[in-house]
């Protein structure tokens, strides 16, 4: 039989007692991505859902894996490349993450409201929160969503991410806010049985040395299991 295995890396920053619960029904959970909607959804959060300063709120970020690398002549497969191209590509990468996530980092420091971030590698956006939502039993998530796909999503003929939780069991046991243009809408949830779904991710805590001042919880690319 196979499944995926992840691992959950840990990686304390300045500031961070590294000691961070990743559970807790008091916790908000927000999904961010390169989308304008991601902001939103944070400034929405940190107005609506932040009761105290000891909330903790935790960035997810979900980002595709890797198959293959840029080269000269196009694409070169993962296998191929070389170790050092292989290093080389991946530390542009987190490079890339930590300038993206950094401005929704710094919205929270404004606030004064202690922040984490998740980051999950995965090329389904929406089975990785909706799989993190079981785990982790959250219990408060905001996503957000563009006006094009809001249209769409009113009319139940959309595919965004936020969709597909509202769809998802996830949605029965998780209060998910739908955030377009700072404000909430409402997406119906179809009249279907949702039996939930067994996570395809499990968490395993290792201690991350790095000497990066960037830190995260990260569930890393899967590896298949016999």
């Amino acid at each position: 039989m196979e499944g995926q295995a992840w691992r959950l890396c840990e990686s304390p920053f300045e500031g961070s007692s590294g000691t961070v619960s990743l559970s807790g029904e008091d916790n908000v959970y927000v999904g961010v991505g390169k989308g304008d909607s991601s902001m939103g959804a944070l400034r929405w959060a940190l107005d609506n859902l932040i009761p105290s300063s000891s909330t903790l709120l935790f960035l997810i970020h979900v980002f595709p894996e890797t198959h293959f690398i840029p080269y000269p002549l196009g694409r070169l497969a993962k296998e191929q490349a070389s170790q050092e191209q292989l290093d080389a590509f991946m530390s542009q990468e987190r490079e890339k993450r930590r300038t993206l996530l950094n401005k929704f980092i710094q919205t929270c420091s404004a606030s004064k409201v202690k922040v984490e971030t998740i980051l999950v590698e995965s090329d389904s956006v929406a089975k990785a929160i909706q799989d993190l939502t079981t785990i982790l039993n959250i219990k408060k998530l905001v996503l957000g969503i563009d006006k094009s796909n809001a249209r769409k999503a009113k009319s139940l003929k959309g595919n965004s991410v936020a969709e597909q939780i509202m769809r998802s069991s996830a949605a029965e046991t998780c209060e998910v806010k739908v955030i377009c243009q700072g404000k909430e809408i409402e997406i119906e949830k179809p009249a279907t049985d949702r039996s939930p779904s067994k996570p395809s991710i499990q968490l395993q805590p290792k201690k991350d040395q790095s000497s990066d001042s960037f830190a995260w919880f990260c569930l890393s690319k899967p590896k298949t299991i016999s």
